[in-house]
């Protein structure tokens, strides 16, 4: 349920709420502004030589500048359609990043069965599979801070087990809380093809997928203000986009929705 992470929450929150999560590629990236609260903030894009750019930062991609999530295509559900949704794009309490100051569940939750396989939503390039996964989600910073910090507490293994994959039309796909990682930094995969099994890993209280949508050159999203406190997260990340504007639940091969789960009126959604 959310992708990001923390000394025990990154990039998401549990099957109850969890939430999120330097690719090869030439880069451009900007600087965000100063004095932002919990919310968003859409900055031009500036080029930046990349001998200039930390090897650690998450820079926006060069190439086709991204189109309107609803015009995305080439996108399938991640897992078969005997899972079940557990947890939308939504507010929430303990939400991982905010919206006008209100924090939301940044991605979509879904389960079947401990172990069970899931898919890649979209071809592309894998960037990251494992727990160093920060580098690859669209933070303002670099994170190596964090990290070396979990090393010395030994705390690594308290993040989820994630795969990253660049979705190759200026969106990343981060597939959170995996059992393991089948495929490899560098491979290309198709979608459908199989990138890990289920799992509980990082800050999740079951089995379940944490599917988010990353706008790589879309608007600075505010991580929340406990989570910079008491983590030490960058302040802001790129655009999480709900993954129903994508995908549909009208789909044949659309998970039912958990009894008593109500999708949102009226998700999050950043200005445009």
């Amino acid at each position: 349920m959310t992708l990001l992470v923390v000394a025990a929450s990154l990039l998401v929150a549990a099957a109850q709420g969890p939430g999120t999560i330097e690719p090869a590629l030439a880069a451009r990236t900007t600087q965000p502004p100063d004095g932002i609260g919990d919310s968003a903030v859409r900055v031009d894009a500036t080029p930046t030589p990349a001998s200039a750019l930390s090897a650690s930062a998450a820079p926006s991609p060069t190439g086709p500048v991204s189109v309107r999530p609803e015009q995305l295509t080439g996108y399938r559900w991640p897992m078969p359609r005997t899972a079940r949704i557990t947890s939308f794009y939504d507010y929430r309490d303990a939400g991982f990043l905010a919206i006008d100051g209100k924090r939301i569940h940044e991605g979509l939750d879904m389960t079947t069965v401990c172990g069970d396989t899931v898919w890649a939503a979209h071809g592309g390039t894998v960037l990251a599979a494992g727990r160093r996964f920060g580098p690859y989600v669209g933070f303002s910073e670099p994170v190596d801070a964090f990290y070396r910090r979990l090393q010395r507490t030994g705390s690594m293994n308290d993040l989820p087990i994630v795969v990253v994959i660049d979705d190759g039309n200026g969106y990343r796909s981060a597939y959170v809380h995996l059992e393991d990682a089948t495929v490899k930094p560098g491979q290309r995969v198709k979608a459908g093809q199989t990138i890990g099994h289920l799992g509980d890993t990082g800050n999740a209280s079951g089995c379940h997928l944490h599917y988010e949508l990353i706008r790589m050159d879309g608007p600075w999203m505010a991580v929340a203000r406990q989570r910079v406190k008491e983590d030490g997260y960058p302040r802001l990340v790129r655009e999480r986009v709900d993954p129903l504007r994508v995908l549909s639940l009208r789909d044949k091969d659309a998970p039912s929705v958990t009894l008593g789960l109500e999708r949102p009126k009226n998700p999050p959604r950043l200005r445009e």
